[in-house]
């Protein structure tokens, strides 16, 4: 959590959650994700989550409208928030589902809604989790819409001023989910389709994050 509170700072990422900013300027304005159909960024959108105000294992997810998520495969919509608990929470993919989505809220956020303003440096020190880990390291032949990207690939797209989001949010929505592979356990990742990512792509689930 320490290494995710001097990133947020240091890029300026945690600002109030009621101020109105202003998206139009944003690469990622007016795009929508070809899976849900929905914007890929609205004002109720960015996360603000700071990871010094909860403690590991005293945290829950929320929902933007205040709901307790349990742990899932389903990717962040936006606005999702974490909550402090009184109680330790005994089970061991809710702990680590409030880890990921710490970590993933500043990813996303950072991508969606800071780009203009984080260097190629920065977004590699705030995806230095996914790369410890082996997530999305491996690059695509070429850079296009229809590529799955790597981590350092997908800076190159998003600079390029793309009229497409679809090869963002999928990497946004992969990373995430292999986080998971690797640190829910005893967790059934078959989606409804019948496929399961983490058999696909030789994940050991459950081996813990680095």
């Amino acid at each position: 959590m320490r290494t995710l509170i001097l990133l947020a700072t240091a890029l300026g990422l945690l600002t109030q959650a009621a101020w109105a900013e202003d998206l139009t300027g944003k690469w990622s304005y007016g795009l929508t994700s070809r899976r849900t159909g929905e914007p890929l960024i609205d004002e109720g959108g960015r996360h603000n989550i700071d990871p010094s105000a909860f403690t590991y294992g005293f945290v829950q997810v929320v929902s933007s409208s205040g709901a307790v998520l349990r742990p899932s495969g389903a990717p962040l919509a936006g606005g999702e928030q974490l909550s402090a608990t009184d109680s330790y929470q005994d089970d061991a993919n809710t702990r680590e589902y409030a880890r990921i989505v710490a970590i993933m809220a500043l990813v996303r956020d950072t991508i969606l809604y800071d780009f203009e303003t984080t260097s190629r440096a920065q977004w590699l020190a705030v995806t230095d989790v996914l790369t410890r880990n082996g997530v999305k390291t491996h690059d695509a032949e070429s850079i296009n819409p229809r590529a799955i990207l790597s981590t350092e690939q997908v800076y190159d797209y998003v600079a390029g001023n793309p009229s497409e989001g679809s090869p963002v949010m999928r990497y946004l929505e992969e990373a995430e989910l292999e986080l998971k592979c690797l640190a829910f356990t005893d967790f059934n990742f078959t989606n409804p389709e019948g496929d399961n990512h983490c058999e696909q792509h030789n994940l050991a689930v459950g081996s813990g994050l680095k």
